[in-house]
C-alpha cells in the first residue's frame, strides 16, 4: 500500500504537540509543589521580606560586652530539658528568653501571629493542612561544631513524645510522624488536617542534639551541662547558689534577621535568692543588676533611696489573660459542684486586697483574655451561639442568659452582700453551717488547705482565708519550699494553688496546657475536664482569621467564667523590673515580654553609666 506523507506528517505533529502537552503538565506539577516561605503568618501577612536584616525593635550595631546578674527563686537541680522530674536549669526554654537553645521558628517582636524561621529557613505548608515542611539552615551548628540536622527535629519531637512533661505531650497529640527527607529538610506530617496554630507550636520548642544524648538517659535528671546551638553557654555553676552563661562569639545565628541585634551581653549569671526580701537587699547592694518585682507594694512603696535604680514596665500587646488565679482542684468531690465553686469566688474581695495590699496598682480582671478583643461581653452573639448550642445541656443556663463578670467578687456587689450569697449558695449544693463548721449530711467539715512557695502569696490569701471561715470553712495556708511543690502539684493532692494563666496574642499551645482535659499536668492547674471546653479549644486555635478569632475566644471566656474553675487575682500587667542603670536599650521598644523583644535580650551594656553606678554604690 503506498503511504501517504501527509497522515505521517500529522501523526508526529500530533505527537509532538501531546509529548509537549506531557512536558507542560509535569512542569506544571513541579511548578505547584512545596511555597516556600521564610515564616508563617496565622493571617497571611509578613511586615517584614524574606532575607531581612533586622527586626525594628533592635539596635543592629549595638555593641557586646558587659555581665548582668539577676536573682533566681529556686535551687535548680536538672539540666535535662522537657522532662518532668527535677527543677530545670534557666536557659532551657526558647520562649521567655533563649539562651542555650535555638528553636525552629521565633516570633516576630512587633507583629501579631507572625513567626520567621530561625533554624529552620524556609518553611511549607500543604494546601490540605497535614503537612508541614521545613528547611534547616545550611550553617546551624551545635557548640561542638556538628550540623544542626533534621535527625536532631525528629529526635526532639520523639523525646517529648515518649518522655515529655504531660502538659506539653498534650501539645503535639495531633501529629503522627516526623520524616528526615535529607539532612536539611524535615517533614511534619498530622493525623487530620490542623491549623497555622499548631504548626507555630512546633516552631516554639527547643531543639536538641541528637548525636549528644544518644548514649545517655533522657528519662533522667543530670547536672551535667548539656550541649546546646543557642546564643549562649554554661560557663560555669554551684548548684544550690548560681549559674553563669557566657556568649557564644562565634554563634551561627547572630547575623542572620531575627538574631542580630540580640544578645549583646557577654555574661549572663543567676544567683539563687530564695526569699524576696533578701534578693531586694542585695539588689539594693548592687549584687544583682536588676530584679523582677511581682509585690505591687514594693514597686509603689521599696525603691526610693537610690537615684541610678531605675523601674521598667513593659505595655505587652502580644500577651493577654491573668498575671494570676486560685485554682480549685476539681479532681476533689468538694470542688466539683459549681454553685460551691461560685460561694468561693464571692468570698475572695479583690477591692480590698487591691487596695490594701496591691496599692490600687492592678485594674479588676474582667476576662480570661482581660485588655484584648476576645474579652466577652453581653450576651452571646448568634456566631457565639453556633459554637455554644451543642453544649446547652452540659453548661449553666447564666451562660446563655447572663453578662459574664457580673456574679463574682470582681463585680459591683458589695462584700456583705456577696458572702450572704455566698452561703446561700453553699446551702443550695448540700452544706450546713453547724456549731461554727461548714459541714455536708454526712457532718463531714468542708476543708481548704491553699499550696503556696512564698510569703507575698501568703500574704495575699490570708484576708481571704479569714473570709472562708466566716463560712465555716476550715482554710489553711501551707508554705512549701519549691521541689516539694512541684512534686505535690504533680501528684495533684493540693487542694488550691496559685498560678498564672498567660495567653499569647493570638491564643497557642498555652490554652491546651491550662484547660484541656487531655492535660494531666499541673499546668492544668484546676484539672479542668470539659467536652464543651474541650471544643472551643479546638475552635479557638482552628480560626483562620480575626472574626473568628474573637467569636471563638468569646465563646471560650464565657465558658471559663460561668463554671468558676478560677478566681482571677490579677489581670497581665507588664512585667516590672527594677535595675540599676547600666544598660542601653534599641530606640523601638518591643511589646513583646521576652524572646527577642525586650531586656535582656535586645539591651546591651553601657560602661560609662555602669562606672556612675559603681561610684555611687561606694558612696553609700
Amino acid at each position: 500500500m503506498k503511504q501517504r506523507p501527509g497522515v505521517w506528517i500529522l501523526l508526529l505533529a500530533w505527537c509532538t504537540f501531546l509529548f509537549a502537552d506531557c512536558l507542560a503538565a509535569e512542569s506544571g506539577a513541579k511548578a505547584a509543589g512545596p511555597h516556600w516561605q521564610h515564616g508563617l503568618s496565622i493571617y497571611g501577612e509578613f511586615k517584614y521580606p524574606p532575607g531581612f536584616k533586622h527586626f525594628d525593635t533592635v539596635n543592629p550595631g549595638a555593641p557586646s560586652g558587659g555581665r548582668l546578674v539577676r536573682s533566681l527563686g529556686y535551687s535548680f537541680n536538672n539540666f535535662t530539658p522537657i522532662i518532668d522530674k527535677g527543677l530545670l536549669a534557666p536557659g532551657g526554654d526558647t520562649l521567655v528568653e533563649p539562651i542555650l537553645y535555638d528553636s525552629l521558628l521565633r516570633a516576630s517582636a512587633d507583629e501579631l501571629g507572625v513567626s520567621y524561621g530561625s533554624l529552620a529557613e524556609f518553611i511549607a505548608v500543604s494546601d490540605d493542612m497535614t503537612e508541614v515542611r521545613m528547611k534547616l539552615r545550611q550553617q546551624a551548628r551545635w557548640h561542638d561544631g556538628v550540623p544542626v540536622t533534621s535527625l536532631d527535629v525528629k529526635f526532639t519531637f520523639e523525646h517529648i513524645r515518649d518522655n515529655g512533661m504531660a502538659g506539653l505531650k498534650v501539645f503535639f497529640l495531633p501529629l503522627k510522624q516526623v520524616e528526615v527527607i535529607s539532612d536539611r529538610e524535615v517533614h511534619f506530617k498530622y493525623h487530620h488536617p490542623v491549623n497555622l496554630n499548631d504548626m507555630v507550636t512546633l516552631g516554639k520548642m527547643p531543639i536538641l542534639p541528637e548525636h549528644y544524648w544518644r548514649e545517655r538517659d533522657m528519662t533522667k535528671t543530670t547536672t551535667e551541662p548539656p550541649l546546646t546551638s543557642g546564643p549562649y553557654r554554661v560557663s560555669r555553676f554551684e548548684l544550690g547558689k548560681f549559674i553563669e552563661f557566657e556568649r557564644v562569639a562565634d554563634y551561627w545565628g547572630k547575623d542572620i534577621g531575627p538574631h542580630r541585634g540580640s544578645f549583646n551581653l557577654d555574661v549572663l549569671r543567676f544567683d539563687v535568692y530564695r526569699d524576696g526580701t533578701v534578693a531586694r537587699e542585695a539588689l539594693h547592694k548592687g549584687l544583682i543588676d536588676a530584679y523582677r518585682e511581682r509585690d505591687a507594694a514594693q514597686w509603689v512603696t521599696g525603691y526610693q533611696q537610690q537615684d541610678l535604680l531605675v523601674k521598667v514596665q513593659y505595655d505587652i500587646q502580644q500577651y493577654t489573660g491573668l498575671m494570676s488565679a486560685l485554682a480549685f482542684n476539681l479532681n476533689m468531690a468538694r470542688f466539683q459542684d459549681v454553685r460551691v465553686r461560685e460561694a468561693l469566688s464571692l468570698a475572695y474581695n479583690f477591692d480590698w486586697t487591691n487596695s490594701v495590699i496591691d496599692y490600687g496598682v492592678y485594674p479588676k480582671p474582667m476576662s480570661f483574655f482581660h485588655g484584648s478583643f476576645l474579652a466577652a461581653t453581653g450576651l452571646p452573639s448568634s456566631s457565639e451561639l453556633a459554637l455554644l448550642e451543642p453544649f446547652r445541656e452540659q453548661l449553666p443556663a447564666e451562660v446563655f442568659t447572663e453578662p459574664p463578670w457580673t456574679r463574682s467578687s470582681t463585680s459591683k456587689l458589695s462584700h456583705r452582700d456577696a458572702l450572704i450569697r455566698a452561703q446561700g449558695l453553699l446551702t443550695e449544693a448540700g452544706w450546713r453551717y453547724q456549731d461554727g463548721r461548714l459541714v455536708d449530711a454526712d457532718g463531714n467539715g468542708f476543708e481548704i488547705e491553699f499550696l503556696i512557695t512564698s510569703s507575698a502569696g501568703q500574704r495575699r490569701l490570708l484576708p481571704y482565708t479569714a473570709q472562708l471561715k466566716r463560712l465555716g470553712i476550715d482554710a489553711h495556708i501551707r508554705l512549701v519550699e519549691t521541689a516539694q511543690y512541684t512534686n505535690l502539684r504533680r501528684m495533684g493532692k493540693a487542694d488550691a494553688v496559685i498560678g498564672s494563666l498567660n495567653v499569647t496574642m493570638p491564643p497557642s499551645l498555652e490554652v491546651r496546657a491550662y484547660f484541656s482535659s487531655k492535660n494531666k499536668g499541673p499546668t492544668n492547674m484546676a484539672h479542668v475536664n470539659s467536652p464543651a471546653v474541650d471544643a472551643l479549644i479546638d475552635s479557638l486555635l482552628g480560626v483562620s482569621n480575626r472574626t473568628e478569632l474573637m467569636t471563638a475566644g468569646r465563646a471560650l471566656d464565657r465558658v471559663l467564667y460561668w463554671q468558676f474553675y478560677f478566681i482571677p487575682l490579677q489581670p497581665l500587667d507588664g512585667p516590672r523590673t527594677v535595675m540599676w542603670d547600666k544598660f542601653d536599650k534599641p530606640d523601638v521598644e518591643s511589646q513583646d515580654v521576652g524572646g527577642f523583644g525586650g531586656f535582656p535580650v535586645t539591651w546591651s551594656w553601657n560602661p560609662e553609666k555602669a562606672g556612675h553606678v559603681s561610684q555611687a554604690l561606694k558612696q553609700d
